[in-house]
């Protein structure tokens, strides 16, 4: 089993701190299994998040895999941060979930390298 973060675990971003704890396990050879949490707290009391997700990777070939993913953003009561990669803010431009409210979703698919 190994344990990594990224970058030291503490990031600087626009709306504040954001920290991420990832821990990998590679179950076979092809098989690896990825579990990690971020954390970002919004500046001028724009709230706070944690985004929670579990996937992994199975390797078809040596060039192509299948991945999946699971996920959830747990949003504070002023923060609105959802899993796409957009900032938070209006709703209506961001599709993020209302204000205090989360957000889940799930996806696989097929990497291929060229």
């Amino acid at each position: 089993m190994e344990i990594r973060d990224a970058e030291d675990g503490i990031a600087a971003n626009p709306f504040g701190l954001a920290l991420r704890a990832r821990i990998a396990w590679q179950a076979t050879q092809a098989a690896a299994l990825i579990a990690a949490v971020y954390r970002v707290n919004a500046n001028n009391g724009g709230g706070n998040a944690t985004i929670y997700t579990v996937g992994g990777t199975y390797n078809l070939r040596k060039r192509t895999l299948f991945d999946f993913q699971i996920a959830t953003a747990r949003n504070s009561a002023n923060a609105n941060f959802g899993l796409n990669a957009s900032s938070f803010g209006d709703t209506t431009s961001t599709d993020n979930p209302l204000p205090g409210h989360s957000q889940s979703g799930a996806y696989a698919g097929i990497q291929h390298l060229f």
